[in-house]
């Protein structure tokens, strides 16, 4: 049996809310596969230890995150992969 290539992605975010809807909202679509995490330790874990995925959502303003910092070590981590920042109070300095 051939399995479908879906798309994975972690939704990393402390507000279980916000995380949650996201994951509901996703993860209603066919092929669209969530994994919650609520730290960027949390994230990074799963990112070293589990398939990879096609994109991660990180909060800018969750518990472990340093900022830029935290997204570009993201974004180097396993050989590199599509990173976003989610955020409702990043300056559109943080965002250009």
């Amino acid at each position: 049996m051939v399995r479908e290539m879906g798309m994975r992605v972690l939704i990393a975010d402390d507000h279980d809310l916000l995380r949650d809807t996201l994951i509901a909202f996703l993860g209603a679509e066919d092929g669209i596969e969530t994994t919650p995490a609520s730290s960027f330790e949390e994230a990074c874990e799963r990112i070293r230890n589990d398939e990879t995925y096609n994109l991660v959502l990180l909060d800018y303003k969750m518990p472990g995150m340093r900022g830029l910092d935290s997204l570009r070590e993201a974004l180097a981590m396993k050989g590199g992969q599509r990173v976003a920042l989610i955020s409702g109070e990043a300056t559109k300095d943080v965002a250009e």
